[in-house]
This record gives C-alpha cells, structure tokens and sequence, in this order.
C-alpha cells in the first residue's frame, strides 16, 4: 500500500527554478484512430521542460487534446495558463510541496498542473535518482501488463484483420470503443464471439437515454463498459440499471480529483486513473492508497501519450500489484517517431520496467517536431 506520510515528507524536497520551456510538438501518427470523441490524425502535444539554477533538467508532458472535446482543457489553452498564472506562481516556490500549493490557486487544468509536477519530479529522479514514485513504500513490478485500445471500425471486416493483426502481441486487455451510432449489427456479433480473458468496451461518455437499448446490446455480451454516460450525468446510470440491471462500470472521465474518486466509489467497479486527468503524481497516489483501502481495482490509462508521458504512466502503473492490464501499449503502436532515443516494447503484452524507469529524450526528434517554443525564465 502507499505509504502516505513518506510521500507527505517528500513534499518538503528542496527544489528550485531557473527556467519552464514550453514545447508544442506535432507527433505523426501510424494510422488515424477515431473514438466517439472524434479522430486524430497526429498527435499536437505539450511537452513542459523544467530547468532548476544547477542546470537539472526534467520533462513533462501535458496529456490533453488539441481540442476542448474530452475535456475543457486543450494544448494552446495549456500555454497560456502556464505561461500567464503557474509559471508566476511556482517561480519562487522552495519545495516541492509549495509547488503544488501555488499551482492549486488554479482551479481546474488538471491535465496543465500535472505536466509542470511530471516535470518537476522528472527533475528530482534525474538529478538524485529519486523522486516522488521511489518514496511511495511499493516494490515496483519487474514489467507491468498491458492493453491494447481500439477505435471504432467502419466494417466488420476491417475489424477482423485488426484482430488478426494483433493476436500474436498477446496483449493482456483488448478494449473497444463503442458510440451511440456505432450499430453495426455484424460487428456487435462478433464481439461478442471474442475469446479473450480480458475484454472490455470504452464509450468515453457518449450513451444519453436516446442511445439506453443499443447500449443494452454491448451490455448484454458481459463486460465492462467505460465511461458509459456523459461526465457528471452518474444519475443516468441509475436509472439505466432499472431498465437494463447488472452491468459492470468503469468510472474514467467522471474522475476528475481526489474527492471525485472518493463521492463516486459506489458507482464503478473499477476505475481509470489517468495521471495527467486528476492533475498529477501527488493526487494519482493518494487515490491508489484509497483504492487499496476500499479494495476498489484501478489501473492506469494514457491519452497517447509520447514516449515521456508514456513512461511517466508506466513507473505509476509498476506500483499497483494485482492489475490485470493498464492502457499503454508501447508508443511504436501509434506513432511513426517518438521522442525517446530507445523506444519502449512490448514482449507477450508486458513491458519490463527498463523500458521506463530511465527513458532519455531524444533533442533533435523533439526537435523536429516542435512548433512553438516559449522559455519562461526566472
């Protein structure tokens, strides 16, 4: 279990700041992927340099969309409010428990505060060989299971290669993204006749009341949906279960902060942290010591992220005993050229932790693919 008071003295860690690098990058994608969010072509991230007097440097990367369609936060929203209200707030903080404190005066932006703490603690690990993750108490895994997350399908056929594409990857999760207007009657068929262990379907918050009886039929082949019902609209769940009673939720964009996870526990049977969501480090390990409290399984998802972000999930996600799959599949799935000068694999749906724990950036890729820099000094 977490150890809560070593990472409550953690917080009084020494740090300091000479600069925040702020780099949008363009990251071109293998395939385009399409969800009931809509589809991505490339991938437009932020990534967040911090730069402390002696010269240590660290990186984070900020998880959310280009757009405001998954969340209120997007990439050119990101900037500003680094640039105009936490940069000026953190430029003085002495610990890195002050760090969190000044940004806290920002309400909301979760997915903003956590980049600029992913690369704070980037920093630390760099720097000393320890941060916030080596102070949790937790003996990390030696590879962590992972899934692999599928956008919709135009056909059933198209469906059929993609399984046959990654049968031999043994990925230990297959999950599928549904949608209201998803209602191909073949390829409901064959999900249905999947044999996989572990199988479970995303709808990223799209059923409203008018979608309840094709939500049925997903419901009906007895998995796990996630996200079934628009963020903050948990009301509809119940009054979906009196209709159609009995199954399984995972709770993923409704989860926003601490207080979130702990108002809606009896409402999920399983839940999706996503780091970069809920606003960072700090806030993802009290919720996997709630979880653990309250025998509650969580596991770790991404946002496509890079080989940075990407790694950063994956140290989380070596914490949680027990799992049976995170959503982070290696970043080769996804794009044509990461960030990392060594990629992270995959081997019989495991990734070994020293494809994570020390990833090196690889300048002249990031380089490339930056479309803006902004340096923010002192």
């Amino acid at each position: 279990m977490i150890n809560l008071p070593a990472i409550d003295q953690f917080l009084t860690t020494p740090v300091s700041l000479s600069a925040v690098e702020l780099l949008t990058i363009e990251v071109p994608q293998k395939e385009v992927f399409v969800s009931a969010i809509g589809e991505r072509k490339s991938r437009q991230a932020l990534m967040v340099k911090w730069v402390d007097r002696e010269g240590a440097v660290g990186y984070g990367e900020c998880s959310c969309r280009p757009d405001p369609f998954y969340s209120h936060e997007f990439v050119a929203g990101a900037v500003r409010v680094i640039k105009e209200y936490i940069f000026p707030l953190v430029k003085n903080a002495a610990t890195y428990g002050a760090v969190l404190t000044a940004m806290a005066r920002v309400r909301g932006w979760y997915f903003t505060k956590a980049a600029v703490e992913f690369a704070l603690n980037d920093m630390l690990r760099r720097k000393t060989g320890y941060g916030m993750l080596e102070h949790s108490g937790v003996r990390p895994l030696t590879r962590v299971p992972v899934g692999i997350s599928m956008g919709l399908f135009t056909s059933a056929d198209e469906l059929a290669a993609k399984l046959a594409e990654i049968a031999p990857l043994n990925y230990q999760r297959l999950k599928f993204k549904i949608s209201p207007g998803y209602d191909d009657q073949e390829i409901i068929r064959q999900l249905g006749q999947i044999a996989h262990p572990y199988l479970t379907f995303d709808a990223n918050g799209s059923f409203t009341p008018e979608a309840f009886p094709l939500l049925a039929r997903f419901a009906a082949l007895g998995h796990s949906i996630e996200q079934p019902f628009p963020p903050g609209d948990i009301y509809l769940k119940e009054e979906y279960r009196q209709e159609y009673p009995g199954f399984p939720v995972c709770l993923d964009e409704d989860i926003v902060s601490y207080g979130n996870l702990v108002s809606l526990r009896a409402h999920m049977q399983e839940v999706n942290i996503k780091p970069g969501r809920v606003g960072g480090l700090h806030t993802t390990l009290r919720m996997l010591a709630f979880c653990h409290q309250h025998k509650l399984p969580a596991w770790i998802g991404g946002m496509f992220e890079t080989g940075v972000g990407r790694a950063q999930n994956l140290q989380i996600a070596a914490l949680i005993h027990g799992a049976k799959a995170h959503d982070l599949s290696p970043s080769g799935r996804y794009f044509t050229r990461d960030v990392l000068t060594a990629p992270i694999t995959m081997q019989e749906g495991y990734i070994a932790a020293a494809d994570f724990n020390r990833v090196t950036v690889d300048e002249e890729a990031l380089a490339s693919m930056t479309t803006e820099h902004i340096i923010l000094r002192k």
